[in-house]
């Protein structure tokens, strides 16, 4: 008997879904904090000045609240999405580095209430390199798809084009550009 209900089903479904959903929300959070840190930038600049003074500036922190908001902007779109991830992973293990170069400030390692909101970006950052192996990973095997593609049909036809609609071989010199023996 055939249930309406299968967790192969689910799980497949979560599998698809995990990826952009990821994305999605890390760009949405990063577009969130972004627009609080242009909307006031006070409460980061004191968090600075007790872990980190020589960035404790208002214009250091528009700077950082508007790299947030492009970043979340971009992970939203599917734009850039690795390079966007790897940035945002920085952004989060500076956040991080207030717990080595300012203990006291956090209160590590029994946390103060800094400390806690500082201690969400291990998951930010652990999303961040997530959202970069998945899009270096399907970038990687469209990659290999259209070389094994390439390499079975004998031709060039996946080959880049220029404005005349002639193929442009940008291998070097004497380099073979399938599979197929010269």
């Amino acid at each position: 008997m055939k249930t309406l209900f299968s967790f192969k089903t689910l799980f497949s479904f979560a599998e698809r879904l995990a990826g952009p959903l990821l994305r999605i929300s890390l760009g949405l959070v990063l577009l969130w904090i972004g627009s609080l840190h242009l909307q006031n930038p006070q409460s980061i600049v004191v968090l600075l000045s007790m872990s980190l003074p020589f960035l404790a500036f208002s214009t250091f922190v528009y700077v950082l609240g508007a790299l947030e908001v492009i970043a979340g902007v971009l992970l939203i779109a599917g734009l850039w999405v690795r390079y966007v991830a790897l940035l945002a992973l920085v952004l989060f293990a500076g956040t991080l580095t207030i717990f080595v170069i300012a203990p006291a400030v956090t209160g590590f390692p029994i946390l103060n209430l800094t400390g806690q909101f500082l201690l969400k970006d291990i998951v930010l950052a652990s999303a961040a390199i997530t959202v970069v192996a998945r899009d270096a990973a399907m970038h990687e095997a469209k990659r290999a798809q259209r070389t094994h593609l390439a390499s079975r049909s004998g031709d060039h036809t996946l080959s880049p084009m220029n404005s005349e609609g002639t193929q442009v071989n940008d291998a070097a010199p004497g380099e073979q550009t399938h599979s197929h023996p010269a």
